[in-house]
């Protein structure tokens, strides 16, 4: 009754035509074409086949102790895509995690739960792309307030990534350090507060995040409730991928990074009114604005898996247009009416409200500026009307 034993085996094939199955080897999830792995593309395929496989073993019951450990493996060719969501193939991961839980209350907390993880991935050659550690505590208090703390130190030993040029060589990767904190009201009350925050330092020192996210939750009376919740994040990331450019002359590929300095906001706004219990009416709205300029554009050199970080990149100069920057900005609504007109059946009334525009320039006027903006924008409105039945016997 505590512990778990699981498995799973998966195959497949995709069929087509040379070209079709040229652009699933070389898409973003496969990458045939990086020209220091093992794989080539072949265009003479017209099938393309691969295969996945887990194991799990775990206790999650029985004592203060808990574990669980599995490996997953997915092979170059395997293509779920039609059916499902694969992110990238050519990998396999061991993860690992273990945990004390005390539930019973002490003079400091009502309960502690103490969670140790490991994590390490492989590309199915067995080039290694991540090895992490991370540790992380929840306590909730007399108070019924939570706080939850953690840390994570990735990139342990030697590792590479083989996607960050995009079809490219793989990169050897420094390490990171991430530790987060974050802390959370009695959401029992009528004003349940939270504040979370998150930290990252990683290439060297070269690159940094710091993240920090508000929320409130307000139970206004018993038939209305709402929350905001905010983000805001400055982003330093040293690596920024920004474009492969190819050389006319040379017939080389240049594989270009830079120095990305970001900024975001994003502010979520949801609210239920419960009028009787048949009637509801749900709102979320969601205004994001993100502006990032770039700076020190550089390719990859001779020696992208160099010890020293400086050693895995060398001089360019790309096209103007691809490091000056850019500015995303996007309103997203929904309003949902939910009438249940008789036990069982019911209708709803939804209205999505959707703008957005993107820049490749970054947008100087800061925040305040910019989030008037976004309601000038040209909406793009949808109006949806769904009817459930229930067929009684």
């Amino acid at each position: 009754n505590n512990y778990t034993v699981s498995g799973s085996y998966t195959a497949s094939e995709v069929t087509g035509t040379p070209s079709a199955i040229v652009k699933t080897e070389t898409d973003a999830v496969h990458d045939y074409q990086r020209p220091d792995g093992r794989l080539r593309v072949d265009s003479t395929l017209t099938t393309l086949t691969g295969n996945a496989q887990e194991f799990l073993f775990g206790k999650y019951g029985g004592g203060i102790t808990r574990f669980e450990t599995s490996y997953e493996r997915q092979s170059a060719g395997y293509e779920v895509n039609d059916i499902g969501y694969l992110q990238r193939a050519d990998q396999q991961s061991w993860s690992n995690w273990a945990a004390l839980n005390f539930l019973t209350r002490t003079s400091l907390y009502n309960s502690l739960r103490i969670n140790g993880n490991y994590w390490a991935r492989w590309t199915t050659a067995g080039l290694p792309m991540e090895s992490a550690l991370n540790t992380n505590v929840h306590m909730t208090l007399h108070n019924s307030w939570t706080v939850n703390a953690g840390v994570t130190a990735g990139q342990l030993g030697t590792t590479y990534c083989d996607r960050c040029s995009r079809g490219g060589p793989a990169v050897r990767q420094s390490p990171y350090l991430s530790p987060w904190l974050a802390i959370s009201g009695d959401d029992r009350r009528r004003i349940a507060p939270s504040l979370a925050l998150n930290l990252y330092k990683g290439d060297d020192g070269r690159s940094s995040n710091v993240s920090v996210e508000p929320n409130v939750a307000v139970q206004a009376s018993s038939q209305l409730l709402f929350s905001l919740d905010v983000t805001a994040s400055h982003n330093i990331d040293d690596s920024q991928w920004i474009g492969n450019f190819e050389d006319s002359a040379s017939s080389a590929t240049h594989y270009t990074f830079a120095h990305l300095n970001q900024t975001t906001l994003v502010t979520a706004l949801r609210g239920t009114y419960i009028v009787t219990p048949e009637l509801s009416v749900q709102l979320y709205a969601q205004p994001f604005v993100s502006n990032g300029t770039y700076s020190d554009p550089r390719q990859l050199s001779a020696t992208p898996r160099a010890l020293r970080y400086a050693d895995r990149y060398a001089a360019y100069s790309p096209p103007a247009s691809a490091t000056s920057g850019f500015s995303d900005r996007e309103f997203n609504s929904n309003t949902v009416v939910r009438w249940e007109y008789r036990p069982g059946s019911t209708v709803y009334f939804v209205w999505t409200q959707g703008r957005q525009e993107y820049d490749n320039s970054p947008d100087t006027r800061g925040w305040t500026g910019t989030y008037p903006e976004l309601f000038r924008l040209r909406p793009n409105n949808t109006f949806l009307v769904k009817l459930s039945y229930w067929l009684n016997r």
